[in-house]
């Protein structure tokens, strides 16, 4: 009798805790489900993935007299040859292209703590509108602080895209005519131009991000061109006021949707 209690307890307790483990394993899954799923976090991975192929595309195309083939006497040229030429204009070209990967690298560091900013207090919202003066008066909503940092980054961002454009091009053509001097062979043409173009297609992205309205914040990293137009709920003053805006825009989409339905079936 007292052999067959005491082994009824132990299988209670074992079921007991085989069912606290799976609620605990099940919480844990849920949770990391919940993270994955985060449009935050998901823009995170996106801007994390993305930050390390700009970094890549910056070597490549603003040390064009570091990397592209180049003639020293009878041979190519190393990269420790380039750095310590004797030659004056190639110095000065390289010094060129020391100052534009330098404002690169600050345009990437203020690129990727404005990204986070919009990241942090505003959402994507495509039941919103995306216009100027809609995203001013969502912006209402987040607190002053807030709203005053996400617009300081987003000047910064301007200015400094602005350098870097300048840097570019100028650098672009400093490079080619110290390469051109240089000519190697058609490996010299084929690096110059490729590292360019590794160039050309960010500068263009900056550019068409920094030259918008005041309250258009387009994503510098996500792949489609995302623009940020509506407040975080987390970060807002009135969080009624946002559920609230997205539930009508919703409902209005459902019912535009179920109209154009009724209209097509007539």
């Amino acid at each position: 009798m007292s052999d067959t209690t005491t082994r009824d307890i132990d299988i209670s307790v074992k079921e007991q805790t085989e069912v606290e483990t799976n609620g605990e394993d099940k919480s844990c899954m849920e949770k990391i489900q919940e993270t994955t799923s985060d449009q935050d976090f998901q823009q995170r991975v996106n801007v994390g993935t993305s930050f390390i192929l700009e970094i890549y595309k910056v070597i490549m195309g603003a040390l064009l007299v570091l990397f592209v083939p180049q003639l020293c006497d009878d041979h190519t040229c190393t990269i420790t040859e380039n750095i310590n030429s004797n030659d004056d204009t190639r110095q000065a070209a390289l010094g060129l292209n020391y100052f534009t990967a330098a404002s690169f690298f600050i345009l990437y560091l203020i690129e990727v703590k404005r990204e986070n900013k919009l990241i942090s207090y505003l959402d994507v919202n495509r039941f919103t509108p995306v216009d100027n003066d809609s995203v001013g008066e969502a912006l209402i909503n987040l607190p002053k602080e807030k709203r005053d940092t996400i617009l300081a980054y987003d000047g910064y961002y301007q200015k400094i895209g602005y350098v870097s454009t300048i840097a570019f091009i100028v650098n672009a053509i400093i490079s080619g005519i110290v390469i051109n001097d240089n000519y190697a062979d058609s490996k010299t043409a084929t690096v110059f131009v490729t590292n360019l173009l590794l160039m050309v297609s960010k500068v263009s992205e900056v550019f068409s991000i920094v030259n918008t309205k005041k309250n258009v914040f387009y994503s510098a990293y996500l792949t489609d061109r995302v623009q940020y137009n509506n407040v975080d709920p987390d970060k807002a003053i009135n969080v009624d006021a946002i559920e609230d805006g997205n539930s009508t825009d919703e409902q209005n989409n459902d019912e535009t949707s179920s109209l154009v339905e009724v209209t097509e079936e007539a």
